[in-house]
């Protein structure tokens, strides 16, 4: 494992329980849930246009566009996007659940940092 600093410091999840982050020029999702940071990528592979920002029920990440959702704690699909029913839902070619996951540790000055 290869892990890198990013400059995120964990007690900012004293105040919130997740926060996206570029790193290597991708959006990831980190969530502190029952304690332990999770992370993974924070596009959703429904046409890879939206984002993963907002959080339910503590590790549940929703896509804002389509309403897909995503378990953070194993990258898979809980929920597939809502589209027209008459449409089979597409996928972006270089995404698709599920999605990669990171391994986060805490460094001694503080940071995360994220095995990417």
């Amino acid at each position: 494992m290869v892990f890198r600093k990013i400059s995120v410091l964990a007690k900012i999840f004293d105040e919130r329980d997740h926060a996206v982050v570029m790193v290597n020029n991708v959006p990831v999702l980190i969530v502190k849930y029952n304690g332990k940071f999770y992370a993974m990528d924070a596009r959703c592979p429904h046409m890879g246009c939206g984002v993963l920002s907002e959080v339910q029920d503590g590790h549940i990440a929703v896509c804002p566009l389509h309403k897909a959702k995503f378990d953070v704690l194993t990258g898979d699909m809980v929920s597939p996007p809502i589209v027209m029913p008459e449409r089979p839902c597409e996928f972006n070619r270089e995404l698709h659940p599920p999605l990669k996951r990171y391994d986060v540790r805490v460094s001694p000055e503080g940071l995360l940092e994220i095995d990417i």
